[in-house]
C-alpha cells in the first residue's frame, strides 16, 4: 500500500487550483454539479494547518498490464476502447478507495478528528439509493459529515506537491504508462 507521511508544509496550496476544472481544453463535467466540487468546495488551506499528521495515499494502475488483463476478458475489444477513460475510471477509483479504507482500518489513531480527501468527485450519492448529488437541485448535501472532497477541490496542487516530495513519480497528462490517483488523510 503506497502510503507516505508528509508534512503540512510540503502540501502546495493555491486557490487557482479550484479553477482548473474550467480549463478551456477540458471542462470537468462535475464542476458546479456537486457539493464536493468547485465552486461549492471550500478552500481549506487554513483549516488543514490545524491538523498534525498527513498521509498521502495513492493507487497506481499500470496501463500495459491493464490492457493485457482486459484483452483476456474481452478479446475483441480494441486497445483504444480499453484505454478509454470510461472503462478504467471506476476500477482505478475503487483501488484508491480500498487503499484509503485499508489504511484507516490498520492505522492506530487516537486522533479524534480527521479529514479524508479522496481522488475524484464525491460519489456517495451515486453509490447509495440517492443516485445523484442534491447540489443541482439546490437541496442541502445529503451526507455533510461524509462528503468526499478531492485534494484539488479544496485547493491542493497535487502535481506540485508530488514534485516537491521527490517521489520519482512522473505524472502524465494524459496518462501513457501509469494512472495514479491520490488521496490525503489528515489527523488533528
Amino acid at each position: 500500500m503506497p502510503v507516505i507521511e508528509v508534512k503540512y508544509t510540503q502540501l502546495v496550496f493555491n486557490p487557482e487550483v479550484q479553477k482548473y476544472c474550467l480549463n478551456p481544453k477540458f471542462k470537468c463535467p462535475n464542476y458546479d454539479q456537486s457539493w464536493a466540487c468547485p465552486p461549492a468546495a471550500p478552500y481549506l488551506e487554513k483549516e488543514l494547518s490545524r491538523y498534525k499528521r498527513f498521509f498521502l495515499i495513492y493507487s497506481e494502475l499500470n496501463l500495459e498490464d491493464y490492457v493485457e488483463k482486459e484483452k483476456v476478458n474481452h478479446p475483441k475489444r480494441s486497445k483504444e476502447k480499453i484505454l478509454n477513460r470510461l472503462f478504467w475510471k471506476e476500477n482505478d477509483r475503487n483501488d484508491l478507495e480500498r487503499e484509503i479504507n485499508n489504511f484507516l482500518a490498520e492505522f492506530p489513531s487516537d486522533h479524534e478528528e480527521k479529514i479524508v480527501l479522496w481522488g475524484g468527485h464525491c460519489n456517495l450519492c451515486e453509490k447509495r439509493d440517492d443516485k445523484q448529488c442534491s447540489y443541482p437541485s439546490g437541496a442541502e448535501c445529503q451526507y455533510p459529515n461524509e462528503i468526499r472532497y478531492s485534494m484539488e477541490a479544496i485547493g491542493i496542487n497535487v502535481d506540485e506537491t508530488i514534485k516537491n516530495l521527490n517521489l520519482g513519480l512522473n505524472l502524465e497528462w494524459p496518462p501513457k504508462k501509469y494512472i495514479r490517483r491520490f488521496g490525503l488523510v489528515c489527523f488533528k
